[in-house]
């Protein structure tokens, strides 16, 4: 099978490996210039419908989904300014030849009702409380309204071998100093449990949701959780990673959020952690959904995140 991807970051990277060895061909659209090897490169904006057209066509057959996985700055205006019209794009591509596009999607647009969950999370538990939610919202809302097939996976904080400090708040500020035996310097509850999503698991989810979209999305769209870790505090995440790469754990200490909030004048990712403090004061953890109870997806263990965060700190860079 052929599969489109738009975007080359920490999910469409993993995306296109996973495919890519499970022997699939892969066209990746993305304005960068590199792409894994096996796969073919368009070069070009996704919110170029006839570059994202020609990426579906193909030479040899319509493409099977559409994976899209572009993202912008961590800032709500960034995202309100470069998400709505690519989506849109790819939306009207993937309805005019009647295939699934699956969108990787965060907790944001669902405001509390993403914290501690009882039951996965649906359509009806859309309530954003924040700028970046707000716009979350608006996108499940178009996406909801057109024609497309849309799936759009939800998934916690991530973690794995293509996340990196600039891409994932937990790489940032817990394992990485943790690893190098300094110390964590966490948001919010320290001793809160944490859900997390390790990137080859949402990508694994991503395929299953498309391979399945005829029945997971009859209606037309439907929101999906993907399969997460069990919950860890982050004190005990610095702490256990240490202990993994054999160095002395050091203290987790908790920013105050007026740090965070002044920092927020001058940074708009400190800005827009701010206004998620919400998610980072309490518990905030995804339970299983049907493509954990249907699928049969089940997600990496605490321990599999710790080997290999431990194995990528000992890696050659």
């Amino acid at each position: 099978m052929r599969y489109v991807i738009t975007g080359a970051g920490q999910i469409g990277s993993q995306l296109a490996r996973d495919l890519l060895a499970a022997g699939h061909e892969v066209t990746v659209v993305r304005r960068g210039a590199e792409v894994e090897d096996g796969a073919e490169l368009l070069q070009g904006d996704a919110g170029d419908r006839s570059l994202v057209q020609r990426a579906v066509a193909g030479p040899e057959g319509t493409a099977s989904a559409i994976f899209h996985c572009i993202h912008t700055d961590y800032d709500s205006a960034a995202w309100r300014r470069d998400l709505p019209h690519r989506e849109l794009a790819v939306m009207d591509v993937a309805a005019d030849a009647d295939i699934p596009v699956i969108f990787p999607e965060s907790v944001y647009a669902f405001g509390y009702r993403a914290r501690d969950l009882s039951e996965p999370l649906t359509s009806d538990d859309v309530e954003p409380v924040s700028p970046l939610g707000k716009v979350r919202a608006d996108l499940l809302a178009a996406r909801a309204a057109h024609p497309a097939r849309t799936v759009s996976v939800v998934a916690a904080d991530l973690v794995g071998p293509t996340a990196t400090p600039g891409s994932s708040v937990f790489q940032l500020l817990v394992f990485g100093p943790a690893v190098s035996s300094r110390t964590a310097w966490v948001l919010g509850d320290p001793d809160a449990a944490r859900s997390m999503t390790s990137i080859p698991d949402l990508t694994s989810a991503m395929v299953a949701a498309a391979d399945e979209s005829d029945v997971l999305a009859a209606d037309g769209d439907v929101i999906v959780t993907s399969p997460s870790t069990e919950p860890v505090p982050q004190r005990t995440m610095a702490q256990d990673v240490a202990r993994a790469g054999g160095v002395q754990p050091r203290p987790v200490r908790k920013i105050p959020w007026w740090v965070v909030r002044l920092a927020g004048f001058s940074s708009a990712t400190m800005r827009e952690l701010y206004g998620n403090r919400y998610l980072w004061d309490a518990p905030a953890v995804i339970r299983p959904g049907v493509l954990e109870t249907r699928l049969g997806i089940t997600p990496a263990s605490w321990n599999d995140v710790i080997r290999d965060t431990v194995g990528r700190a000992a890696s050659p860079r």
